[in-house]
């Protein structure tokens, strides 16, 4: 039996079109939320990337996991922070070295990008309607980077400096978080907290950033709109967000009962 269902945002949950959740979405989780199933949403944001997100998310979700496991959200306090190891600080001198442009969250909350890039602020407005502030790296300690290279040789200088940390390539971006966290990591974690095992969870998904996670959770289910990689691995794939995919999905494993 499912008990706990975990939500990617961007995508999966959350319409940038709109810049909120389909209706049929949001029905879905006041329809799961009544049934008794615990919700929550996973996802590589940082919590102040979180702030413009419309309000039924902080209402009604049970748990927010942030940057990819990282850290842990429940009614608005931080209940798990996973640090990164210290050679992160390598691996950012490398990123110094070659120019590279990163946002870089510390422990107690702070959230930047390390140089002005109208393109990468445009970018962040674009997706979170929000703009992190500019603030060079100051040696604190860190539980995310997110950088953004294409260039293979440098990513792989980077990787030499991450051999603790956990590293996860996304096309022109990658994220770097602590030994062994990733998505998957963070929604067992946080079902731990509720006393859910792994056989009773469920996760929604659309990139591929997600694939930990559906591959963890006992049901995994790609969005319509997700990506090849995701779909082949994934348990169950729904339509798009756009076509109600989420509400679909809900209704053809019962977890909740379609409108008429």
């Amino acid at each position: 039996m499912i008990r706990a269902i975990f939500f990617d945002i961007d995508a999966t949950s959350y319409l940038h079109a709109i810049h909120d959740s389909p209706e049929s979405t949001k029905l879905a989780f006041r329809k799961l939320k009544e049934a008794g199933i615990k919700i929550a949403i996973c996802t590589s944001r940082s919590y102040p990337e979180l702030s413009e997100l419309p309000q039924h998310y902080f209402e009604m979700m049970d748990a927010i996991v942030c940057l990819a496991g990282a850290q842990i959200f429940m009614d608005g306090k931080l209940v798990v922070n996973h640090p990164l190891d210290h050679e992160i600080k390598d691996a950012i001198q490398v990123m110094d070295q070659y120019g590279l442009i990163y946002r870089w969250t510390s422990s107690d909350g702070e959230n930047c990008l390390n140089v002005k890039n109208q393109e990468i602020e445009d970018l962040f407005y674009r997706l979170y309607l929000m703009r992190p502030p500019v603030k060079p790296y100051d040696g604190r300690e860190l539980v995310h980077v997110l950088y953004y290279n294409i260039d293979e040789q440098i990513r792989n200088e980077v990787l030499n400096h991450c051999q603790k940390n956990y590293h996860l390539v996304m096309s022109r971006a990658s994220e770097i978080t602590a030994p062994n966290v990733n998505k998957g990591h963070g929604i067992l974690e946080c079902a731990a907290l509720w006393d859910i095992g792994q056989d009773e969870i469920a996760a929604f998904g659309d990139a591929n950033n997600d694939l930990a996670m559906i591959q963890t959770a006992a049901v995994g289910i790609a969005m319509g709109n997700a990506t090849e990689l995701l779909k082949q691995h994934a348990d169950y794939i729904t339509d798009t967000i756009e076509n109600d995919g989420l509400y679909k999905a809900c209704v053809h494993f019962g977890w909740i009962k379609g409108e008429k």
